[in-house]
Parts: C-alpha cells; sequence; structure tokens
C-alpha cells in the first residue's frame, strides 16, 4: 500500500477483499482499521462506497470469557427508611404587593439628559463635562419652555440683551 497524498490511500483490491471479508464477519470499522492498519474513517469510507454498510451482515459472536474472571455481584445495602418529618405549622398570609416610590423629580435647572422627558425643556445650563438642562414643561411648537424660547429668539443667548436689541432697530 503506498501513499502518493498524504490524505490518499491506494486500495488494493487484496486490500479491499480483506476489509469485506471482516466487514461481513461481523468485525467493527475501529477493529478492522487496526488490523489494517488504517483509520476507522477510511475503513468506513471504503465500505460505504463498496455498498456495504447495510444491515445484511452477521452480528459478531462475542468471545465468552472464564467465570473467574468475572466479578461477583456485591450485594446492595437494603435503604434505610427515613422518617417524614414535616413541618405542620401554618405559614403567615403574605404581606400584599408595595409598589416602590417613583424616584424624586430633580429640581429645574438640574435635569441631566436621561431624566427628560419627552415635554422637557431642552435647554442646556452650565458650562462644563456634565451638561445639565432646564427640564420645565415646553412651550408649544418648541424645545424649549416660554423663558428659554424667548432668550434663543431674542439674541439675548448670544450675549445681547434683549432690551438693548429692540432699542438698537428702532
Amino acid at each position: 500500500m503506498r501513499r502518493t497524498n498524504p490524505g490518499e490511500i491506494l486500495w488494493s483490491e487484496a486490500l479491499i477483499a480483506r476489509a469485506s471479508e471482516l466487514w461481513l464477519a461481523g468485525f467493527t470499522g475501529a477493529e478492522i482499521g487496526r488490523r489494517l492498519g488504517l483509520s476507522r474513517s477510511a475503513i468506513m469510507g471504503k465500505l460505504r462506497r463498496l455498498g456495504l454498510l447495510r444491515n445484511d451482515r452477521r452480528p459478531r459472536v462475542p468471545i465468552r470469557r472464564s467465570a473467574r474472571l468475572r466479578a461477583t455481584p456485591v450485594p446492595k445495602p437494603a435503604p434505610r427508611k427515613v422518617p417524614n418529618k414535616r413541618n405542620t405549622r401554618p405559614l403567615p398570609p403574605p404581606e400584599p404587593y408595595k409598589a416602590p416610590p417613583p424616584p424624586p423629580e430633580p429640581p429645574i435647572g438640574s435635569y441631566r439628559l436621561l431624566d427628560l422627558r419627552h415635554n422637557s425643556c431642552r435647554w442646556p445650563e452650565g458650562d462644563g463635562p456634565i451638561f445639565v438642562f432646564c427640564g420645565r414643561p415646553q412651550a408649544s411648537q418648541s424645545s424649549y419652555c416660554e423663558e428659554h424660547t424667548k432668550r434663543s429668539l431674542s439674541g439675548l443667548a448670544r450675549g445681547v440683551p434683549y432690551v438693548a436689541q429692540r432699542m438698537a432697530r428702532s
């Protein structure tokens, strides 16, 4: 048997005949592989391609072993009876469920982004790494409350006082 590729096996007629003979005699694929120096997978693949992996083979007769090699069964001890100890005291009635109180509302001007609701003013307060927002109820059609809507439209947010801006126009 010469191998040309590392995974390729050149199957000779004698090797195929020997594998088929052992299979039909009832040997397992692993046993045939050990006897022929091949892997079980190689043997099973070849037998499948030959059409021999059907249930028409005769079962292998098990080898009888001498009586002295068999282990004598050790009798099991009888199970001990455990007295049935049950707690007969009645259980106290369960306490009714109480919902936890809602978290306290942060004071206006100290809302974090995740504390805001859909109708909260989103005017940023302070100047730091953590922004806080106004949080008052929004004016209609705006993201800000009334005071901050006026500031955002007046220019006061840019540093120009509202009164000075009106006087400059007139």
